[in-house]
C-alpha cells in the first residue's frame, strides 16, 4: 500500500442534503480517508465544522467514534450527558450511543473525528 498524503483544502466540505438539515444539522465535514478510495487503510478520519449556533443532531452509528477538538469550543451530549469540550479536548464516544454537538459559541468549532471503519459509507447514522 502507498502513503496517503492530503491535505484539507484539497478536500470539499460536505454536508447533508438540503431536504435533511433541518433533523440532522448544519454541520459540514471533510472526509481526509476512508472516503477516497482509500484501499486497506482501515480507519476514516475527517475533520468536522460546526458554525455559530449550529449542530450535529442527536444520532447513533454502530461504530465507536473518537473526537478531537482542533479549535473552539462547544458542547458534546452523550447518552444525554453534556460534556464542554474546547481545543485539545479528546472525546470517546462508544458504539451506539446516542450523541450530538452544538456550538454556542461565537467562534467556528472544527473537530477531527475518527471510526475504526475503512469506508466512510458504511457509517450509517440515525436520528
Amino acid at each position: 500500500m502507498d502513503p496517503i498524503i492530503r491535505h484539507l483544502d484539497d478536500v470539499d466540505w460536505a454536508g447533508w442534503p438540503a431536504d435533511e438539515v433541518a433533523q440532522r444539522g448544519a454541520v459540514t465535514w471533510k472526509a481526509l480517508q476512508g472516503a477516497n478510495n482509500d484501499h486497506g487503510t482501515h480507519l476514516t478520519l475527517g475533520v468536522a465544522r460546526v458554525l455559530k449556533g449550529q449542530s450535529l443532531e442527536a444520532h447513533r452509528h454502530v461504530q465507536p467514534e473518537t473526537y478531537y477538538v482542533l479549535s473552539g469550543h462547544g458542547v458534546v451530549t452523550i447518552e444525554n450527558v453534556e460534556h464542554e469540550v474546547v481545543q485539545d479536548h479528546m472525546v470517546f464516544i462508544p458504539g451506539d450511543a446516542l450523541h450530538r454537538i452544538d456550538n454556542h459559541s461565537d467562534e467556528e468549532l472544527r473537530i477531527l473525528y475518527l471510526f475504526d471503519e475503512p469506508d466512510f459509507s458504511k457509517v450509517i447514522y440515525r436520528f
